[in-house]
C-alpha cells in the first residue's frame, strides 16, 4: 500500500525532471494578512509581503482606529522572471496580456500575481486594484469619482529608505498632461455613477480617471483638513445628499467656483506628496517559518491560479496530474474539486472537496476556501447531497472562524451557511461578529 502511494509522486517528479530539467522550487511564507508563494527565496518573498503589508498599513492609518481593514485571505504568487510568469497571465485574443502584475478579487479569496522582473513598472495596477479592495472593505458607500480617485492616488505607493518609509500621492504625469488639454465640468464628474457613459466609454473614461485623481490629489494635499472633508463629503453622499449640494456644503464653494482652482493647480510645476515612515512592527517579516512546497502541491496552487484567469485547459492538465501524484494533499484535492465544478462535473467534485476539508482541519485557507466553494455550488447538488454539503460548508467555515477571528468574509459566509440551515441564532451571532470586524469606519 505504501509503495502504491509513493509511486505516483515518484513518477510525477521524474516527469517534471524530464520535461523541465530542473523545476523551480516553490516556497510559501505567511504575513499578517497574506499567503505569499513563489519560485524565489524566502527572503525575497518576505520582501514582497512586507511591501504589500506596508501598503495596507498606510491605508489603515486612515481608519478611525488606525488599523488596516480586515479582508478576505489574499494569495500572492511571485515569479522571478516574466517568462515564468507568462503562462499565468490573462489572455486577450489568445495572447498573454503583457503585465508585470495584476489583482483579482474572487468570492473565496483575493489574488495578486506578479513578476519581480516587471513589477516595478506595473506595481500601480496592483496597488490601484488593491486600494479598491481595502477601501471597499472599510466603506459602505463611496462616490465613483472618489473611489477611482483614491485608487489612482494610492497606486503611486513606493517604498523608500530601504523599506523604512514610503512615498504616496506622487503626481501621475499622463493624467496631468491629458487634463491640461481636456477637462470636464466638475458637476459632471461628481454626478458619475456606475452606469454613466463617462465611466464606461474609451477616451472619456481616461479623462474621468485623470480628473478623479486630480481632484482627489488636490483635496488630499492642498487643503489643510482635506482628508476629514473628503470623509464628510462621502458621508453626506452615503446619506442621500445631492452631489453638487454636498460638495458646496463641504468645501465652501460650488463645483463651478472650485473648478478654476483645480485647473490652476494642474498648470503648476510642483505637486506635493506624503512621506510615511514605518515603525519596527511593520518591518517584521513572515509570521510563520517558510515552507517549501512539494512539486505536486505547488502545481495545484498554480493550476488554481490558471483556473481563475480562465486558462482552463492548462489548469486542467496541471491540477489533474498534481491530484494523481498527491492524493493525500489538501491543496491538490481542493484544486481538483474546483476544477470539476468549473467543468460542470459536479458529482465528481464532492469527493475531493470532502477529502481536502478532512486532510487539513487546522489550515484556515483550506477550510475557508473549501467552505465557500461548497456554498457557491451547493445548489447544483440534489436531495440529501444538498443538505450534506450545507453541513460540511457550515462546519468548515466554523473551523475557519475559530482559526482566524478577524476575517469579516468568514463570518459573512458563515452567516449565509447558518441561514441556509435555518439556524437563526447562529446566523445572528455570525452577523454580529461580521459587524464587529467591520466596525472601523474609513476616516480620511
Amino acid at each position: 500500500m505504501q509503495l502504491r502511494r509513493l509511486l505516483p509522486a515518484a513518477l510525477y517528479a521524474l516527469s517534471l525532471a524530464a520535461t523541465a530539467g530542473a523545476e523551480p522550487r516553490w516556497t510559501v511564507v505567511h504575513s499578517e494578512s497574506m499567503i505569499v508563494m513563489g519560485d524565489q527565496s524566502a527572503n525575497t518573498l518576505r520582501d514582497v509581503a512586507q511591501e504589500l503589508e506596508q501598503f495596507r498599513a498606510v491605508l489603515g492609518r486612515l481608519s478611525s482606529n488606525g488599523q488596516p481593514a480586515p479582508t478576505a485571505p489574499t494569495l500572492v504568487y511571485v515569479f522571478g522572471t516574466q517568462k515564468a510568469f507568462e503562462p499565468f497571465l490573462p489572455l486577450h485574443n489568445g495572447k498573454p496580456v503583457p503585465l508585470g502584475g495584476y489583482f483579482q478579487r474572487n468570492a473565496d479569496t483575493n489574488t495578486i500575481a506578479l513578476s519581480t522582473e516587471g513589477f516595478a513598472d506595473d506595481a500601480t495596477v496592483v496597488f490601484h486594484e488593491y486600494s479598491h479592495l481595502l477601501v471597499g472593505t472599510a466603506v459602505r458607500s463611496i462616490p465613483v469619482w472618489l473611489n477611482e480617485g483614491l485608487a489612482e492616488y494610492y497606486s503611486t505607493f513606493r517604498l523608500k529608505s530601504g523599506g523604512k518609509g514610503a512615498n504616496i500621492g506622487l503626481a501621475i504625469a499622463r493624467h496631468v498632461q491629458l487634463l491640461r488639454q481636456r477637462f470636464i465640468p466638475l458637476s459632471q464628474l461628481l454626478a458619475v455613477d456606475q452606469s454613466s457613459e463617462l465611466y464606461n466609454e474609451g477616451e472619456r473614461r481616461s479623462i474621468f480617471y485623470a480628473e478623479s485623481w486630480a481632484l482627489t490629489h488636490y483635496l488630499m494635499t492642498e487643503l489643510p483638513s482635506g482628508q476629514s472633508l473628503i470623509n464628510q463629503y462621502a458621508s453626506a453622499i452615503a446619506g442621500g445628499a445631492v452631489p453638487e449640494q454636498a460638495f458646496t456644503a463641504t468645501f465652501g464653494m460650488t463645483p463651478a467656483a472650485f473648478e478654476p482652482k483645480l485647473r490652476d493647480y494642474l498648470r503648476g510645476l510642483t505637486f506635493k506628496a506624503w512621506v510615511y515612515t514605518f515603525d519596527e512592527r511593520l518591518q517584521q517579516g513572515a509570521a510563520l517559518p517558510p515552507k517549501v512546497l512539494a512539486p505536486a502541491e505547488a502545481d495545484a496552487w498554480l493550476g488554481d491560479l490558471q483556473l481563475r484567469i480562465q486558462r482552463t485547459g492548462e489548469a486542467a492538465k496541471r491540477i489533474e496530474r498534481a491530484a494523481i501524484a498527491a492524493p493525500d494533499n489538501a491543496a491538490t484535492q481542493l484544486a481538483l474539486a474546483r476544477l470539476r465544478l468549473s467543468q460542470d462535473r459536479t458529482d465528481e467534485a464532492w469527493p475531493p472537496l470532502e477529502a481536502a476539508l478532512r486532510l487539513a482541519p487546522e489550515d484556515f485557507a483550506i477550510q475557508y476556501r473549501g467552505g465557500v466553494t461548497a456554498l457557491q455550488y451547493v445548489d447544483r447538488a440534489t436531495g440529501a447531497m444538498e443538505a450534506d454539503l450545507e453541513g460540511r460548508a457550515h462546519d468548515a467555515l466554523t473551523k475557519a472562524a475559530a482559526l482566524d477571528a478577524n476575517s469579516p468574509d468568514t463570518f459573512a459566509w458563515l452567516a449565509y451557511a447558518s441561514l441556509r440551515r435555518q439556524a437563526w441564532d447562529e446566523a445572528a451571532r455570525a452577523i454580529a461578529m461580521f459587524t464587529a470586524s467591520m466596525s472601523a469606519s474609513f476616516a480620511m
